[in-house]
């Protein structure tokens, strides 16, 4: 019987298991045999981690991102039953409910409810879980691909621009970006890597600010550290986090960072970012014209955030439940 099956929906979501396995655990991500844990590293793999605890009588560990407040809101979960291998979930009601997803996230507040354990990368997710679904929730930070993102060993060539990387939605705020470079000097440049709903509305204000603007998608993963490298500034302005991993890579790549004042900016990358409020212009202007004139953050910063510092908390906190 092997130590855990590890349900990741990505490549990202398992950066930790090649050290977890040197660390003498045995781990298997993608075949169904026994194990004496199951692990969900995130809740879009939550009901396929559940169904396998449930078939083979094993504790299950779920971990859980972030819960947005436009999709939980105030509300409350709908009634949900495991019965017989399935859920039921009693839809509609009329008042009262999560805002989005309702059934998705009514559904893993009972897989919360009957995990060994829900962990979180931060404090404002273990926050926001026990909050929502009334369940303890440790702290357990991840990490960023240390194995990829590193200082560029020359000066950074080219024209001075501004990078964000994050999906192209509200809650990223890359609005904010485009409406700052057109304030500090006019040929800054903003470069935008993502998709999402927010695209055209983003070239639209790049082009009535006459801000030079490109957004792009489907990058390599070479090409995302290497536009990270050569960003004069990289500005992560999310109204919403449940980790902030933008910032933490573009500290490892050694260039300058501008975040939002979100508690898991500050959790994380405090010291080594700076920080404007949210809806505050001025302040971002004047702390992105601070990290152009100022030196570049010390990696070093974020070294409790590499995938062997993550590989030990996991380490200590399976070795509790094993």
């Amino acid at each position: 019987m092997i130590d855990v099956r590890w349900f990741a929906p990505n490549r990202f979501a398992a950066l930790v298991v090649p050290r977890l396995r040197q660390l003498g655990l045995t781990i298997a991500t993608e075949d169904d045999a026994p194990a004496r844990l199951a692990l969900a590293m995130s809740g879009t793999v939550a009901e396929r981690a559940w169904r396998y605890a449930a078939a083979r009588a094993c504790p299950l560990v779920l971990y859980v991102w972030d819960l947005p407040p436009w999709r939980t809101g105030g509300g409350r979960p709908d009634p949900v039953w495991w019965v017989l291998g399935r859920f039921f979930v009693r839809l509609p009601r009329l008042r009262g409910a999560y805002r989005e997803r309702r059934g998705y996230y009514s559904r893993l507040r009972l897989i919360a409810a009957r995990a060994r354990a829900v962990w979180a990368p931060s404090a404002l997710t273990a926050a926001s879980v026990t909050a929502q679904f009334a369940v303890p929730c440790r702290r357990v930070p991840y990490c960023y691909d240390s194995d990829r993102f590193r200082p560029l060993d020359s000066e950074r060539p080219g024209p001075s621009h501004l990078l964000s990387v994050s999906r192209l939605q509200p809650a990223k705020n890359q609005q904010a970006v485009i409406r700052a470079a057109r304030q500090l000097r006019p040929s800054l440049a903003v470069r935008l890597i993502g998709r999402g709903p927010d695209e055209a509305d983003l070239r639209r204000l790049a082009a009535e600010l006459g801000v030079e603007c490109s957004i792009e998608s489907g990058l390599s993963d070479a090409e995302i550290v290497s536009a990270y490298r050569l960003a004069s500034v990289a500005v992560c302005p999310s109204r919403f986090e449940g980790f902030g991993l933008s910032p933490i890579e573009a500290i490892a790549c050694g260039t300058p960072v501008v975040a939002s004042g979100i508690s898991p900016h500050r959790e994380f990358v405090d010291g080594a970012a700076r920080f404007f409020s949210l809806d505050d212009e001025p302040a971002l202007v004047a702390a992105i014209a601070a990290a152009l004139a100022g030196p570049p953050p010390d990696p070093a910063a974020v070294r409790d955030l590499t995938i062997e510092a993550a590989a030990g908390r996991f380490h200590a906190a399976l070795a509790e439940l094993l």
